[in-house]
């Protein structure tokens, strides 16, 4: 498939760049762009939003123009998660196995691979288009001034000089869109109960539940650059208590994830029920099968995580797909999983597909190095950054695993935020359902908290765990 870059920075094909971007030396620092490229970035009047999402909708007016509106809806209550403003709405069209050719080009190999799969039971419903969601003025002013002043190290694992959002609004590589994933925006504090489901090929679950806590350093708007590096804080410290199934109750995990992984690596520590003690785990990373069922990797949440450095990036510029999007619907209240859990898929009817254009970055393993997953291609929101579809292949270069992401706003933080994520295995037509809410009747913490750096420490798991 040929990707066009559809922005007047870059009017031209990724075939005629030969992914000149993407060629620039891992071993070297990569250059931040200039001042005056970061003048097109802006939340009023300019060619870029602070994002660097093009602002004008698409020719066919099938996207519209960039628009945020801030204020809350009429009949939204903020503290309830499940507050839907397009429950009215009426999907356009439906995208299905038979009229699924019609709609290819805007779709990527995993997802024609699913229609392909389940020919009679999956569908994608798409919606009207909306990007009036948007974020504070501490989260636009921060990707402005991060456009001109955050690297890279050296490895390519790590970024320096950012704060506050996305390191690079305006990304020269594949490598520096990754680290943007998911990086838009986040509570300091923040605690929520999720469920997780792993549905078999026989469409019977394994269930479990878990407590997250997450204190977030790098989003803190009282703090500052120099003092998140000055200090080495973590980006983000979340704490995770296993509350189901029965033998995994009062296990408990530590994890820091850092922007500098060359200079402080990420850490893990477990606390485990059984033995009573706190265990640092150094391994756990990479393409360790881990989790419910040990289903998925540690690195193919949200379709990658962690480290960077076992692959080479390329990013292979923007394009228009058919993507869920605007997922309020999705955590509607159920009593019970079965209608929504089905066979091989989620029941479509509580999916929404949006049209959108997203970054699409390419990750292949280098020479020399292994992961179970050989090559990835991940669907990254122009407006968010919050990875949307990725496809896994194999080792063979057979596709694997597809991976759908829901994001919505989040009207009690104000701010889009990643929701529940599909992990679809395409061989064993098993796929696992991470950070469902809808048999919770209300998240703890609401977007805030008081608990601070100090309660993110190793010694705490053990408080936590009950045997």
């Amino acid at each position: 498939m040929k990707y066009i870059i559809k922005n007047s920075l870059l009017k031209t094909s990724i075939t005629s760049l030969a992914f000149a971007t993407s060629m620039l030396a891992v071993g070297s620092a990569q250059a931040k762009v200039s001042a005056e490229e970061a003048a097109k970035l802006g939340v009023s009047g300019t060619e870029l939003t602070p994002m660097g999402a093009i602002r004008a909708g698409n020719a066919e007016g099938t996207i519209p123009a960039w628009n945020p509106d801030m204020s809350i809806p009429e009949g939204i209550d903020p503290a309830d998660k499940i507050s839907d403003p397009y429950a009215a709405e009426k999907p356009l069209f439906t995208i299905t196995a038979e009229n699924v050719e019609q709609y290819k080009d805007k779709l990527t190999a995993g997802q024609v691979k699913m229609f392909e799969t389940y020919p009679d039971t999956f569908k994608m419903p798409v919606y009207p288009t909306h990007r009036k969601s948007g974020y504070s003025s501490f989260v636009y002013k921060s990707a402005i001034e991060n456009a001109t002043r955050a690297e890279l190290v050296p490895s390519g694992n790590g970024v320096v000089n950012a704060y506050g959002t996305v390191p690079f609004p305006m990304p020269n590589n594949g490598e520096e869109a990754i680290w943007n994933l998911g990086a838009a925006s986040a509570p300091v504090y923040f605690k929520e109960v999720n469920e997780s489901a792993l549905v078999y090929r026989n469409g019977k679950r394994l269930e479990a539940g878990s407590i997250s806590e997450l204190y977030n350093p790098y989003f803190n708007p009282a703090s500052s650059l120099d003092e998140f590096e000055k200090e080495n804080y973590p980006r983000q410290m979340i704490m995770i208590q296993q509350t189901a199934p029965a033998r995994n109750k009062g296990g408990a995990t530590l994890i820091y994830t850092r922007m500098n992984a060359d200079k402080t690596p990420q850490s893990v520590w477990s606390y485990s029920p059984g033995v009573r003690r706190v265990r640092r785990a150094p391994t756990v990373a990479y393409d360790n099968f881990e989790g419910l069922g040990k289903f998925n990797t540690v690195d193919s949440g949200k379709g990658f995580n962690g480290a960077t450095d076992r692959y080479d990036w390329k990013l292979l510029g923007r394009k228009e797909f058919y993507v869920p999007y605007n997922a309020h619907s999705f955590d509607r209240p159920l009593d019970s999983f079965d209608e929504m859990l089905t066979k091989g898929h989620v029941n479509p009817e509580f999916m929404r597909y949006e049209l959108h254009r997203a970054w699409v970055v390419e990750a292949t393993v280098k020479e020399g190095e292994r992961n179970v997953f050989a090559k990835r291609t991940i669907l990254l929101d122009e407006d968010t950054w919050i990875p949307m579809v990725a496809d896994l292949y194999d080792n063979r270069g057979e596709l694997w695993r597809v991976v759908l992401g829901n994001s919505k706003r989040q009207f009690d933080r104000n701010s889009v935020m990643l929701r529940s994520y599909m992990y679809h295995d395409m061989v064993s037509n098993e796929y696992l359902v991470d950070v469902l809410w809808n048999r919770t009747k209300k998240k703890l913490g609401q977007g805030s908290g008081t608990k601070e750096y100090s309660y993110f420490k190793p010694a705490t798991l053990r408080k936590l765990g009950v045997r």
